[in-house]
């Protein structure tokens, strides 16, 4: 899935036009916290020079990239429309489903209020996918918050960093100076939190933006633009949800893939076009993320 959706990114840059596609690097850094410049510079590191320990490469141009998460999606939608697609922004409040002869199928979801007739149903609404599923049968799915900062940098970075130690954080730069800078998630819980209005708590922000300081001189002079958090969807087992929802014909889920939502999202699309259209996905063998796996499992 990963293999195809890295080829898949590629293309869908070429595309829609997207500039904040770019290959860059990554590595693996140790640092010790101590806020102090290193006795030696490790070699082939961008810009992290304080407390560092030791670092091991996780990936080149040829295998690493970078989309930006909002233009992508926002070319993708308007792309679809081009084609004669519609967008509808709302509140699903259920989905509906009518029984005969002891087989169900879905007939339609409402969203405000309003009935919406459909025959077809792809339920893709991360943590809050279970909500809209009631009586569905489908596991229950959970999100773990993440916050993150931005950080205006003076140069534009090309190296993406997982810290090992001071928590573990992750830092990912953008094209135009703009640093993305995340770690220190929450348990995973039942989300309650409506989307768009995840609360930021200001200590972790915080400690975020104190963690870079100590390992990187460059970043220590960055300045804050924003503070933000989100949630990570998973399902039971970790692993994601794509395929048929059992028992209830026309329904189908597409969730759970984690922190490699964006990776994993155009190799998802399709395989579930492929699904809906041809009746089995062809692309990539999808049959580990069958939500039948967790059928008849009890959850507590």
């Amino acid at each position: 899935l990963s293999r195809k959706s890295f080829e898949l990114h590629q293309e869908l840059a070429n595309t829609l036009g997207l500039d904040s596609y770019r290959r860059l690097t990554c590595s693996a850094i140790a640092v010790d916290g101590s806020g102090k410049p290193a006795s030696k510079k490790l070699a082939n590191v961008e810009w992290v020079d304080l407390g560092t320990q030791g670092q091991r490469v996780m990936g080149t141009t040829d295998t690493i990239a970078q989309v930006h998460p909002r233009q992508l999606t926002e070319a993708l939608v308007a792309a679809a429309e081009k084609k004669g697609c519609s967008l509808r922004v709302g509140t699903v409040e259920s989905v509906d489903v009518e029984e005969a002869n002891g087989k169900k199928k879905v007939v339609g979801v409402t969203v405000d209020g309003e009935k919406l007739t459909a025959s077809k149903l792809v339920l893709a609404m991360g943590p809050w996918t279970a909500q809209a599923a009631q009586g569905l049968g489908l596991p229950p799915m959970y999100g773990q918050k993440y916050h993150s900062v931005l950080m205006q940098n003076d140069r534009t970075l090309s190296q993406a960093v997982f810290f090992q130690g001071l928590g573990d954080p992750e830092v990912y730069p953008r094209p135009e100076g703009e640093v993305y800078v995340t770690g220190f998630p929450d348990s995973p819980i039942s989300v309650t939190e409506r989307p768009g209005q995840e609360e930021v708590r200001g200590d972790v922000a915080t400690r975020l933006v104190d963690t870079i300081r100590k390992v990187s001189s460059e970043l220590g002079e960055a300045t804050v633009s924003k503070t933000q958090s989100c949630y990570l969807p998973l399902a039971p087992d970790g692993n994601p949800l794509i395929g048929k929802v059992p028992g209830v014909d026309g329904a189908y889920v597409a969730t759970g893939h984690g922190c490699w939502g964006i990776l994993n999202g155009p190799a998802t699309g399709l395989v579930m076009s492929e699904l809906i259209v041809d009746g089995a996905a062809t692309s990539v063998d999808i049959a580990a993320f069958d939500p039948a796996r967790l059928a008849g499992v009890v959850f507590r």
